[in-house]
């Protein structure tokens, strides 16, 4: 024969502790109320405190993690002052990996927009390079065009004589 199960027992002993929690969230003071269910220094519901304060083995922890309506209460009462609910952790860890994953993929568009530039940049001295020396042979030769006219205007008006040199 299947053994009863214990949830309903611990879910009456949760609602029972949660609803002492509440009454005396309400009676502090509202602007300066501060959290009655136990909670870890960085602001999350302190599940382990929870299953102490209302009986639980260690061995009965997982259920606050596990069965949905147990950690829904609590997750209810904790938000309501000012706590992450349980399993927040999990969301926490799963945002923290996002943003890894947002940061290396960042670092990894940059190296190649950096490469880019560098690139661009190399390209963009070649062909400085290039019309300098363009520039250059277009001197030279508009000055040998000039000379050329220049001569052959001197043989036109019968002043030079080709092979005459």
């Amino acid at each position: 024969m299947a053994r009863p199960s214990v949830i309903p027992g611990i879910k009456e002993r949760l609602e029972i502790y949660l609803d002492a929690c509440e009454t005396s969230y309400m009676r502090q003071p509202e602007e300066s109320r501060s959290a009655t269910i136990p909670a870890t220094p960085d602001g999350k519901v302190n599940v382990r405190a929870v299953a102490a304060a209302i009986g639980l083995k260690t061995t009965q922890e997982k259920y606050l993690y596990e069965r949905e309506e147990l950690s829904t209460l609590v997750n209810m009462m904790a938000e309501g002052q000012g706590l992450d609910p349980i399993g927040s952790r999990l969301t926490q860890d799963a945002a923290d990996k996002a943003t890894k994953e947002k940061a290396v993929l960042q670092a990894k568009r940059l190296r190649a927009v950096s490469q880019a530039a560098v690139e661009a940049q190399s390209h963009f001295e070649e062909l400085v390079r290039t019309i300098e020396e363009l520039s250059r042979d277009n001197q030279k030769l508009s000055a040998e065009n000039v000379r050329l006219r220049a001569r052959l205007e001197a043989i036109e008006a019968g002043i030079y004589m080709p092979g005459a040199e």
